[in-house]
């Protein structure tokens, strides 16, 4: 049996059924085959198909479809039965049968119900029997329950007389609709051979039916989407292929994700007309049914749509019969998901508001949980009453509270939309720029920009304006912010003077008198909290900065740490404590703190957070010397910060991008860091804020590494002559001594170069954590020369050791076996220079490591070899981001526009990847990657 050239898909019972019925027929072994089953099952395809097959087979097909038009006339249905055979029964001189088929096309629609004379019954026989005995005959009736009572009682009578006839009977019944004679049918359900109930479609079947429409094999999810939305309901599958055909869908994964939203048009009229037939309130309910969705118990529902409950479940029930609801734990659903989504699309706006606006009262004094309530408000404006901005509230607060700002800004907005008074609308906007600054800085700035300035007064206008004026810190407008908390607080709390030092310590200008303000406030209560905490920071970075007493630093820092509360408001302070035990030398502990506080904003979904908290978290991975991973996690933050809205020029921004070039330098990727500089426009005067001055000397490293050593040197002086008005004399903080002595060198200026390094060992000495002392030595070293660098060298690598630095020691090595060879040393040299290569190896520092490579061979010895020597693994994280890229067919300008870099950096990347790689060019980049590891990848 060949299904396929039937037309019909995953009906091989059935068909199965309906052949053997055929057989029988020819056979003389007729029998009664009833198809019972819901709306779009494929009863009609089944029938039509067994239609097909008995003509081509030599029967007579006796076939008509019942009409709820004809319900009233009598025999109307055996009338066009027999109608086609009536010449041939007049022929035959069977007057009788054909005169009674006449009358009943004439007989009054007045006729009582279900009457049927036997005169008028067995001359239907005789004609039956006449065209059996000339060959086998198919009465095929499609809808049964559209049947006028007499035709319906004829076909009653036909299984007890097809027995032992060349008759089949195939009648197909659509259970639920009402029925003319329900007894009539009911008995002859009872009597037939044989009731097929066919059940939805298989997923092979849709798959089948879906690869047929869209000329493509459908993905096993699109598959999955697709049996979920129309719950494998023959009619419903094909016509949501006929829409997705015409919108040229291709059955992948992608498009399965929006089965959902598609609404089928062709669907909605057939829809609307057999609940119209079934019932005159089943629209009503249907479409209350469909606005509840999930909720739509059979209460709610009867409120809703204003029916009576006991009709409700009446008619509910009637639904479940014809398959188009189910009752699932007391709860009604469509069985067929797309049908709910059609119905919605094609209701009236006018009706849907309604609609909308009644379940969600209901839902809120039913019980229902809030997001339910709040999901019918979001879905078309609701009638203005007071409890609804009320719930949207409550809900906007505890979507923030769950990580989901985006739906806290929807549910304010639309809260805001109803027409509430001006003092509950000024907290609501709070509330909105509250959210905001989760997500859009310009957004949340005039949000709270209005509320700071209405005149109202709203409780708790302190904390609007330190919110405010953080975000205008953030946005580079520090003056502003300033001036704000200054002249909008009232009377000045410590709170609020906590905030006005912290705004002033981000400029230069300012950051003398945030000190001494600061040094004047009394300490909040001890275990005060947020104040408390944020005021010990503030004492811990001041510590830091001056480089005296490291342990006083670590001890202020911790105690912050112990008080500060985990929310997005104290996440400044925390960071700028964990900071502190970075500087100290607890790199490790820091990194922990780090990881706790990017899992924290990244559940709370606050972007800022979560950029400072990658920043600091990739900063404190590059001490540690986790390259790869500290490139990353400046790449996510700094764009992550750009897509809230920070300028790049300004603001907190300069300060992240500052912590990129950083790492960038030591990785070896000049040219990237270079264009990130030019695309914010930060290649001339910087601003004279702690971020600026950040930056400036990011970019002084730069220029020197990049061999501009005496650009370099200006940028780095120029920083120092800045860092007084903060008091920064640590190089944990600001190494610009060092790095001044390592551009002094590169000109010739041996002399200045050994006093930078000195000072910077000095000041690194009285610190006292390995790393920043580990990394002066290894300067001095490099400037003194002689036996007396090579002292310090040594010295440098054994600080190192006791450190968590493990980059920095991998430079010392490499600077130190450099040395010694040069001192003809081999043996110590190539030791040294061989720890050294494995260490920058280890790092997934390739320039450092090729370098170290080389400088190995310099001195007679053989470099070990490895497995980071060619391949994916050689490349370096931004050669291998621009080649995975450039695999899906990006152009150099959109990889350009998407890494944020210059196209010439683009290319320079490319050659690196296809050289390393060994290929010729982009075509092969796709095959070459795919097998790529996926760790690597994911360290990259």
């Amino acid at each position: 049996m060949n299904t396929a050239t039937s037309g019909l898909v995953g009906r091989d019972t059935e068909i199965a059924e309906v052949e053997a019925m055929l057989t029988g027929a020819a056979a003389e072994a007729g029998r009664v085959v009833v198809v019972s089953a819901g709306a779009g099952t494929g009863k009609t395809a089944l029938l039509d198909d067994a239609v097909r097959r008995a003509r081509r087979s030599g029967f007579t097909v006796l076939t008509a479809r019942g009409s709820s038009a004809e319900r009233e006339l009598p025999f109307g249905l055996v009338s066009r039965l027999f109608e086609p055979v009536l010449p041939d029964l007049v022929e035959a001189g069977l007057v009788t049968c054909a005169d009674s088929l006449s009358r009943a096309r004439e007989l009054p629609v007045t006729r009582p119900a279900g009457e049927a004379s036997l005169t008028e019954l067995y001359a239907l026989h005789r004609g039956l029997a006449h065209l059996a005995s000339q060959a086998p005959v198919l009465v095929a009736v499609d809808d049964l329950q559209w049947l006028d009572p007499q035709s319906l009682r004829w076909l009653s009578t036909l299984p007890q007389r097809v027995e032992h006839a060349r008759i089949a009977v195939l009648l197909t019944v659509c259970p639920g609709e009402p029925c003319t004679d329900a007894a009539a049918l009911d008995e002859l359900l009872a009597v037939s051979t044989v009731e097929l109930h066919p059940a939805a479609l298989a997923a092979p079947a849709v798959a089948t039916l879906i690869e047929r429409a869209l000329a493509a094999p459908p993905d096993a999810s699109f598959v999955a989407s697709f049996l979920r939305e129309t719950g494998g309901n023959p009619l419903c599958v094909t016509e949501l292929t006929a829409v997705l055909r015409d919108r040229a869908v291709t059955p992948t994964a992608g498009p399965a994700a929006v089965l959902g939203d598609i609404a089928v048009p062709r669907l909605a009229s057939r829809l609307h007309a057999r609940l119209r037939r079934i019932s005159p309130y089943a629209l009503d309910v249907a479409r209350a049914v469909a606005v509840l969705g999930d909720d739509a118990d059979p209460g709610r529902v009867a409120a809703v749509c204003g029916v009576e409950p006991p009709v409700v479940m009446e008619v509910t029930a009637a639904l479940g019969r014809a398959g188009l609801l189910r009752v699932a734990d007391r709860f009604l659903t469509f069985a067929q998901p797309l049908l709910r989504g059609t119905m919605i699309q094609h209701l009236p706006f006018a009706e849907l508001r309604t609609l909308r606006g009644a379940a969600a009262r209901i839902l809120r004094d039913t019980g229902a949980p809030q997001d339910r309530v709040v999901e019918q408000l979001m879905a078309t404006p609701a009638p203005a009453e007071p409890w609804v901005v009320a719930v949207l509230r409550d809900a906007a607060e505890s979507a923030l509270g769950r990580g989901e700002p985006d739906m806290a800004v929807a549910y304010l907005t639309r809260a805001l939309g109803e027409p509430v008074p001006d003092d509950e609308r000024i907290p609501l906007l709070r509330a909105l720029g509250r959210a905001e600054g989760y997500l859009d800085f310009g957004a949340a700035i005039r949000h709270l920009t209005t509320v700071s300035s209405h005149p109202a007064e709203p409780e708790g206008r302190p904390g609007v304006v330190r919110e405010l004026a953080e975000l205008l810190a953030m946005t580079g407008r520090h003056e502003t912010a300033v001036e704000l908390v200054r002249t909008r607080t009232g009377p000045v709390s410590t709170d609020q003077a906590l905030c006005s030092a912290e705004l002033q310590f981000d400029c230069e200008a300012t950051a003398e008198a945030a000190a001494k303000q600061l040094h004047r406030l009394p300490r909040p209560a001890p275990q005060g909290g947020a104040a408390d905490g944020r005021y010990l920071s503030l004492l811990a970075l001041r510590t830091g900065w001056a480089g005296r007493s490291r342990s006083r630093a670590v001890a202020l820092a911790q105690q912050a740490l112990m008080v500060l509360p985990l929310t997005p408001d104290a996440m400044r302070p925390i960071l700028r404590s964990v900071l502190v035990l970075a500087q100290a030398g607890r790199a490790e502990e820091a990194h922990e703190f780090c990881d706790a506080m990017v899992g924290h904003a990244e559940r709370w979904q606050h972007r800022p957070a979560i950029a400072a908290a990658r920043s600091l978290r990739g900063v404190v991975a590059h001490r540690l010397g986790r390259m790869p991973a500290a490139a990353e996690d400046a790449r996510i933050a700094f764009g992550m910060l750009i897509g809230c809205g920070a300028p790049r020029r300004t603001g907190a921004a300069v300060e992240l991008l500052a912590r990129r070039v950083e790492i960038l330098v030591d990785l070896g990727e000049y040219d990237e860091a270079e264009s990130l500089v030019e695309r914010s426009d930060l290649c001339g005067d910087l601003p004279k804020t702690w971020g600026g001055t950040a930056l400036l000397l990011a970019r002084g490293r730069l220029r020197a590494a990049a061999g501009h050593p005496a650009e370099g040197l200006r940028d780095l002086l120029a920083a120092g002559r800045r860092l007084p008005s903060w008091n920064v004399a640590n190089p944990a903080v600001a190494p610009w001594q060092a790095e001044s002595s390592a551009a002094l060198l590169a000109l010739g200026e041996t002399a200045g170069a050994r006093r930078k390094a000195a000072e910077a060992v000095e000041l690194a000495r009285r610190w006292g954590a390995p790393g920043p002392l580990g990394v002066a030595l290894r300067t001095l070293g490099a400037a003194a020369g002689g036996s007396q660098g090579l002292a310090a060298l040594e010295e440098s690598v054994s600080v190192l050791r006791r450190s968590a630095d493990r980059f920095e020691l991998a430079r010392s090595l490499a600077e130190h076996g450099t040395a010694l060879s040069r001192d003809k040393r081999p043996v110590p040299a190539r030791r040294a220079l061989r720890a050294a290569l494995d260490l920058a190896e280890e790092c997934g520092c390739a320039d450092l490591a090729t370098r170290s490579r080389i400088e190995l061979s310099a001195s007679g010895g053989r470099p070990p070899k490895s497995s980071h020597t060619d391949g994916v693994a050689a490349l370096t994280a931004a050669e291998l981001r621009t080649a995975m890229l450039a695999a899906e067919g990006k152009s150099n300008r959109e990889l350009a526009e998407v890494l944020s870099v210059g196209q010439r950096t683009v290319e320079i990347h490319l050659t690196n990847a296809y050289r390393k790689l060994g290929i010729g060019g982009r075509d092969r980049l796709p095959a070459v990657l795919q097998g790529m590891p996926t760790a690597l990848a994911d360290s990259r």
